[in-house]
């Protein structure tokens, strides 16, 4: 026997009602009901309005019913209980045969719609089954849809509310299948899980730990964080793994290291034959800081509290885009760098304001940490990160950037300057105490203070510059500043221990001393193979005689203090003489020449100029490949800064003796520039073979003019 589909509850009345007499039919004004659209086989004039009269009605029909006209009612009945706008309206029933016989009212059916269409029910008219489009719509020449969802009458049932929120929140995981090609790419890349960074998604593991060693051999010295023993531990436990923080500053630094020491990341690639990894320097300073930036995050800035870490790696973030010639990048992270500087505690003020002195607990409010026990470590390299922007921003000024790009005022009374760095080497410093510096050991801590030294004799200018203008004084005071600060800047040099020491005047200990090629037998650069290292290597001696790389990081401090000291000199002398040239040129210049008494500072300004020449030249001669190239961005800057201006000095300005070292400087300068387009400046083409012969042979030339130099018997040579 046949089954039928039961009527849904919501077709079945929950009680008889009493008879009631039907209402008026209104044929145009009628309410449309929710089960507009069911065909009925009852006449118009019997219409059922409760249950018995539907029984009836159902009685007085035919007794044979057509076969087709049930199967279309039971489709009828369930497309409106199913109430899913993704069935389509069946098609209307075919036309009724006209058979010439009057059809009384008795027998005549009347068949409600199925569902009005959403215009009509929007509207409140009555829908017929023309359609789509019914006559209304068609009338008004509109859209004739039947998108709205059916509704259900009576009370919501919690089971079918269960039931779609299951479904609902079952269809949200599932993406959506994409119609589009980029709707395609979107969903793939919505879906593919996130990569998981870690340390090797900066290099292979074997050529990471040569780059860390590399680092904290040639850079650490003249940036001396982060606290190495603390981050050799936490390299070794693959602290990468669970903290974003660090891999953030790993990363930095070695796009730091690459930057200024390029030959030695490609020397490790080629060890472990990985150069097709990276085509280039720039390419691998690229990739150290996406990962930088990946591991940091979209919510970086949203941390409560800023780290010294977080510090560190912007500095290095900025220092890789200084070197690849990304001013405005590089600028960027510089200004981070100092933000963070000063939301540490090593850079608050100890004090609270006076109105925090009357106040209980706002001395709290404002320093949260002020209860919390000193983090030694934290606090110094806080202090470390400080300093070298200090010397970076007034290093900035000298070679001409505004004071304006990254304002860094002097220290005050009421904001004073953190204390430079306690002397002490980081194996000596840790969390809850700092040990005493061995004696007779000289810290590295120690060149990197007196560096700091020579930067701030640049405060009373800067202070001038950034208040008032140099030019808001008269000549007399301009004089007296500058000339106080080159002495100043002079004085800041003149005790410095012996490990950090350079005779200038006096050639012959220089030569004596091998130049600084004492190592020139060694393997500049050690195998990927430590297994395999040879008795010449680098990484083997270093490793055997502490002393040989603790003297070498000395040779690398000591080129950077006195390339320091006489670009900061310069920046004095030049400051001078372009104001005194201006003097000279106002039309009333010789009328006060004649009440105004000499001057001896300005032939003392010549005269330091010429000194700067003989003391620039004698650096350059004693400086070595191995010094030099692993900062050579920063030295080289420096150099440029002051021989370019001595070079490039009229013939009324230039001295006996820069008119006798210009052979020399130019030649200098000439091979430094090469050197500086060889290094980590952008390249399209990858390093061949071929440019790293060129760039030997440029290290070889600048050994041979630092030799002929020598051999010619310095200044007091034959040529002078």
């Amino acid at each position: 026997m046949a089954s039928y589909p039961e009527p849904s509850g919501a077709a079945e009345p929950a009680s008889v009602p009493a008879p009631q007499p039907p209402p008026p039919i209104h044929h145009q004004q009628s309410p449309p009901s929710e089960y507009d659209g069911i065909p009925s086989s009852v006449p118009v004039s019997t219409v059922a309005h409760h249950g018995l009269q539907a029984l009836q009605a159902a009685s007085a029909a035919s007794a044979t019913p057509n076969p087709a006209d049930l199967a279309q009612q039971y489709a009828q009945s369930a497309t409106m209980q199913m109430g899913d706008p993704q069935f389509p309206p069946p098609p209307p029933p075919p036309p009724p045969i006209d058979t010439g016989a009057a059809t009384s009212p008795a027998t005549q059916k009347v068949t409600r719609l199925r569902r009005a269409c959403d215009m009509c029910s929007q509207r409140k008219v009555k829908c017929d089954e023309s359609g789509p489009p019914c006559k209304p719509c068609a009338d008004l020449q509109v859209e004739c849809t039947f998108n709205r969802a059916m509704k259900r009458r009576g009370p919501p049932n919690k089971h079918a509310e269960a039931a779609r929120l299951a479904k609902r929140s079952k269809s949200n995981d599932i993406s959506p299948v994409p119609h589009h090609a980029a709707e395609t790419l979107v969903s793939i890349a919505n879906n593919n899980p996130p990569v998981t960074l870690d340390a090797e998604t900066i290099a292979p593991w074997p050529i990471l730990e040569l780059l860390v060693d590399d680092f904290f051999t040639y850079i650490h010295p003249l940036m001396p964080f982060p606290h190495e023993p603390t981050f050799r531990a936490a390299f070794a436990d693959r602290t990468d793994r669970t903290s974003s923080e660090f891999l953030a500053l790993l990363a930095s630094m070695v796009g730091a290291l690459v930057a200024s020491f390029p030959r030695s990341a490609r020397s490790h690639l080629k060890a472990q034959h990985s150069t097709g990894l990276f085509p280039s320097a720039v390419s691998m300073i690229d990739h150290c800081r996406s990962i930088a930036l990946d591991a940091r995050g979209s919510r970086f800035m949203m941390k409560e509290e800023m780290s010294v870490s977080d510090a560190a790696t912007s500095y290095f973030l900025g220092i890789a885009a200084a070197h690849t010639l990304q001013w405005r990048m590089c600028k960027r992270f510089f200004t981070e760098t100092m933000t963070f500087c000063r939301e540490l505690s090593s850079n608050r003020p100890k004090g609270v304001s006076g109105l925090g002195a009357h106040v209980p607990g706002l001395g709290l409010a404002l320093n949260p940490s002020a209860d919390e026990p000193v983090d030694h470590i934290k606090d110094q390299i806080g202090k470390r990160i400080f300093w070298v922007m200090v010397a970076g921003v007034r290093s900035m000024a000298q070679l001409g950037v505004s004071i304006n790009e990254i304002p860094l005022s002097p220290p005050t009374s009421q904001e004073p300057y953190p204390e430079l760095p306690i002397e002490v080497d980081d194996a000596y410093i840790f969390s809850d105490q700092i040990l005493p510096q061995p004696q007779g050991t000289l810290s590295l801590i120690t060149g990197f203070n007196r560096n700091i030294r020579i930067y701030l004799t640049m405060n009373e200018l800067i202070g001038v510059d950034m208040c008032y203008g140099i030019n808001f004084f008269d000549w007399s005071a301009q004089k007296n500043i500058l000339s106080n600060g080159l002495a100043t800047a002079k004085q800041s040099a003149e005790d410095l221990p012996v490990e950090l020491q350079v005779k200038t005047d006096n050639l012959q200990h220089i030569q004596n001393h091998n130049m600084g090629f004492d190592d020139s037998g060694l393997e500049y650069y050690p195998p990927g193979l430590p297994a395999a290292q040879a008795a010449n290597d680098l990484r083997r001696v270093f490793a055997e005689q502490p002393v040989r790389r603790r003297h070498l990081q000395y040779e690398i401090q000591k080129a950077n203090i006195q390339l320091s000291q006489l670009a900061t000199r310069s920046y004095f002398v030049e400051r001078y003489l372009n104001l005194r040239d201006a003097h000279r040129d106002d039309p009333n210049f010789a009328e006060r020449a004649k009440t105004e008494e000499k001057d001896d500072r300005d032939d003392m300004m010549e005269d330091e100029r010429d000194l700067i020449v003989q003391n620039l030249v004698t650096v350059l001669a004693s400086i070595s490949q191995r010094n030099m190239e692993p900062n050579g961005c920063s030295l080289i800057n420096k150099i440029r800064q002051v021989a370019s201006t001595l070079v490039n000095t009229n013939g009324e300005r230039k001295g006996l003796v820069a008119a006798k070292a210009k052979e020399y400087l130019n030649g200098f300068l000439d091979i430094l520039m090469k050197l500086e387009k060889m290094g980590a400046s952008p390249r399209a083409e990858s390093m061949t073979p071929q440019d790293e012969e060129e760039e030997l042979r440029n290290w070889t030339s600048l050994r041979e003019y630092q030799l002929q130099f020598v051999s010619s018997g310095g200044f007091m040579g034959d040529g002078y």
